[in-house]
């Protein structure tokens, strides 16, 4: 009861001075709005990234000459470097086929990919970002869903058949609203194809179109591609495994790599000439990022609450002069120093709590507005509103234990003589 009194006596303190309150609240409000904004901002973009990768295949181990995280601008290597891993020692379906027969494989297939051309139907072109060469097995492996026509078919492979399947960007912008594209003819660069399939819908990955791509039998792929990407890093044929579900991906890796330095003549004393990479490659780097952001974040809502803290010390410090008589006569009706010191104790902790709500509103709010105004996805854990919560608390009792015990050594006697 004493407490619940306590609380009141500090909301009617604030409802008295309302402009001294949010000015000294509003370094906790920028600091936990801060926390709330970003952890929603992060947490909307970690369940996305998941739920891409997932559906990607988070078993897939993809063998090729180049270790990913090193494209881009130079990729951290020469020209010479990169002309050395282009000269490595192409894949081919033996190598595959020799994959798909270790105990920790449950499949495995050859499958070869190019960079874009122009789809062409009729008056309307779009330009593909990627074209794949791939297998009735590469469709399982990768998780394809076709929602309309059917996969590849082994005949299609034997045969060279010229047949497509393609994603929605270009079903969307090749062919009129409700028309269907199943059967239809297409130009992929000068060659005629037939549509037998639509995939699924994936969104976009770091900037990357999922939907904006073509796939075509691996056959039919090596039969139009132009020589060069035959030696080429990126346009290389490359095995795609899928591990057994009794087995470990890092299992799975150690066989293969045993498999492959035997294969390939890899000397003992000498390093691979080939990678083996997974989409936990792609985590581990997109959470390197997400770290570098949410200590960046950690630092300016830290300093956001110490500005707030020390305002929040000062206000108090103000208070327990402005009512240095109030104390006074407290004490000499019976109130106890620990009374004294819990009383201003819980009205720092009631500013802080109030400012520290305040943020976690506007936080969520400013995390919906951005997440309808820009590509980024938000979502606000239960958890981040508990952080909020304990910044809040946490800085009202750090910043106020000072006040509260200054106010409980008042001398009751010099504080009734007080004006």
């Amino acid at each position: 009861m004493q407490s619940l009194i306590y609380i009141k006596s500090a909301l009617r303190s604030l409802r008295a001075q309302r402009m001294r309150t949010f000015l000294t609240t509003l370094g906790i409000i920028i600091g936990v709005m801060t926390v709330i904004t970003m952890m929603s901002i992060i947490e909307g973009m970690n369940r996305y990234v998941y739920k891409v990768l997932g559906s990607m295949g988070s078993n897939t181990i993809y063998v090729q000459k180049y270790k990913w995280m090193t494209m881009g601008p130079g990729g951290g290597k020469s020209r010479r470097e990169w002309r050395e891993i282009a000269k490595r020692k192409d894949f081919t379906k033996k190598d595959a086929s020799a994959i798909e027969e270790l105990p920790s494989i449950n499949l495995a297939t050859l499958t070869q990919s190019t960079r874009g051309a122009q789809i062409t139907y009729r008056d309307n072109k779009v330009e593909i970002q990627q074209i794949e060469g791939g297998t009735p097995k590469s469709l399982k492996i990768l998780n394809y869903t076709i929602i309309k026509g059917r996969g590849f078919v082994e005949t299609d492979i034997a045969f060279r058949r010229q047949v497509g399947i393609v994603g929605p960007y270009i079903v969307d912008n090749l062919f009129k609203k409700g028309e269907d594209p199943l059967g239809k003819n297409v130009s992929i660069g000068p060659h005629k194809f037939t549509i037998i399939g639509i995939l699924e819908e994936k969104g976009s990955f770091m900037g990357h179109n999922l939907d904006n791509k073509a796939i075509i039998p691996l056959t039919t792929l090596k039969k139009f591609i132009r020589k060069r990407w035959r030696y080429h890093v990126w346009g290389a044929p490359s095995p795609l495994a899928q591990v057994h579900p009794d087995y470990t991906v890092k299992e799975a890796q150690q066989e293969i790599e045993e498999l492959l330095r035997a294969r390939r003549g890899c000397r003992f004393n000498e390093e691979n000439d080939f990678a083996l990479n997974t989409q936990q490659m792609i985590l581990d780097a997109y959470n390197k990022i997400t770290r570098g952001i949410f200590m960046a974040m950690i630092g300016i809502a830290s300093l956001a609450l110490l500005v707030g803290g020390i305002g929040i010390m000062n206000i108090m410090l103000v208070s327990v002069v402005e009512r240095t008589r109030e104390i006074g006569i407290r004490m000499a009706v019976g109130a106890k120093r620990k009374d004294i010191m819990f009383q201003f104790l819980i009205e720092a902790i009631v500013l802080t709590l109030t400012g520290g709500i305040i943020g976690i509103l506007l936080g969520f709010g400013l995390s919906k507005l951005i997440s309808a105004l820009t590509p980024l996805p938000a979502s606000t854990p239960f958890w981040s509103i508990l952080v909020g919560i304990g910044f809040s608390v946490g800085v009202g009792v750090f910043f106020g234990i000072y006040p509260a015990r200054k106010a409980s050594k008042l001398n009751p006697i010099e504080a009734l003589r007080q004006e």
